[in-house]
Order: structure tokens, then C-alpha cells, then sequence
């Protein structure tokens, strides 16, 4: 079992609010609405089994260059369907008859990879070396597209990193990112060089 430092936390809580804080504006610019990601709140937990209800969905961000593995962002379902919503050219109001189909994830998936873009672009610079990622993935209690990495289970440390997000009027609520041990080390390293 491995363990994170506050120390080495804070290091990813702060890297996280620079690169979440470039989402947030990569976010307001393609929803066309004053969007706002507060300064985060920095837990290491044992594992995420508790952050997986039905009232979420998890977003999985592979590194394809410059780290190895995944991170995970995790949304509330109400938000998601705002996003997907906007993104569709409605106004994020009558989402309640709004299902989990192709098209809603298909623009929920959109929105978050280009926030996940502007987040590698971020770390990139922070990093001093090239970072990318895959097409993010998501997971909602409608479907499953992947399966929780073992790293997030396996009771190693991970960083949990807790942000308010605001989108106008229309969402106000929690943001997560969930940083595995083997992706903190990875940064932590090249913050080192």
C-alpha cells in the first residue's frame, strides 16, 4: 500500500486549480455562459468506492503522452445534462426530460474533452513536457463504457480534488478529480526536474 503526503496533496491541489481553472474558461467559452470553478478542496482518500452513486457520472481521462495512466472527473448527473443541453443549443432549463442517449453523451462527451484538452495543454506547460489524452469516456447508472482502473480501487492513496462549480444560474455544485498514486508520483517527479 502506498501513501501520499499533505505536502505532496497540496502540490496536486494546486496543479489541479491552475489546470481546472483554464477548463472552467475553455467551458464558459463553448456553453456561451459565465462559468466558475472555486479554489479546490484537497482530501487523500483510501480509495473511491463512496464517490460511485447513481447521481453521478465518472468521466475517465487517459493520458495517451507525457504521463501514464488515468485520472478521473466526476460530475453530477443534473449538471451533465445542463452541459449536454447548452451544448446542443438549448437554454440548460428542461432537462427533465432529458434521457442518457447517443447524442446527450455524445455532447457531454464533447464538452469534456475539450476541457480535458485545455487541462493537458495546462499541465504541459506546468510540466515542461508534452502531455495528451485520449477521448474521455463516461460512465453513468444508463451505461458503462469502462471499468474503474485497479489503481483507484486497490487501497493505494489517491488525491481527491473537490471544486465548486457555477455555470450562470444554472449549475451550481460539485466538480471532483480523482489523481492515482502512480499519476501524483508522475507529476510530482517532473515538478522535481
Amino acid at each position: 500500500m502506498e501513501f501520499i503526503t499533505k505536502e505532496q496533496a497540496d502540490v496536486i491541489g494546486e496543479i489541479a486549480n491552475i489546470c481546472t481553472g483554464n477548463a472552467a474558461t475553455t467551458l464558459s467559452m463553448i456553453l456561451n455562459r459565465a462559468t466558475n470553478i472555486t479554489t479546490p478542496v484537497v482530501e487523500v482518500l483510501a480509495n473511491e468506492e463512496s464517490l460511485v452513486r447513481d447521481d453521478r457520472i465518472l468521466i475517465k481521462v487517459p493520458y495517451t503522452e507525457g504521463l501514464d495512466g488515468t485520472n478521473l472527473m466526476v460530475l453530477q448527473e443534473h449538471d451533465a445534462l445542463v452541459i449536454a443541453n447548452l451544448m446542443m443549443g438549448g437554454d440548460g432549463r428542461n432537462i427533465s426530460s432529458m434521457a442518457f442517449d447517443e447524442i446527450t453523451i455524445s455532447a457531454i462527451s464533447e464538452a469534456m474533452n475539450q476541457m480535458c484538452g485545455t487541462i493537458a495543454t495546462s499541465m504541459a506547460s506546468l510540466l515542461h513536457k508534452r502531455t495528451d489524452i485520449g477521448f474521455p469516456l463516461i460512465n453513468s447508472k444508463y451505461q458503462t463504457t469502462f471499468e474503474i482502473p485497479d489503481e483507484l480501487c486497490n487501497g493505494s492513496d489517491i488525491v481527491k480534488v473537490t471544486f465548486r462549480l457555477t455555470v450562470d444560474d444554472l449549475i451550481d455544485s460539485e466538480l471532483l478529480q480523482l489523481y492515482p498514486i502512480s499519476i501524483v508520483k508522475q507529476i510530482l517527479k517532473q515538478e522535481e526536474v
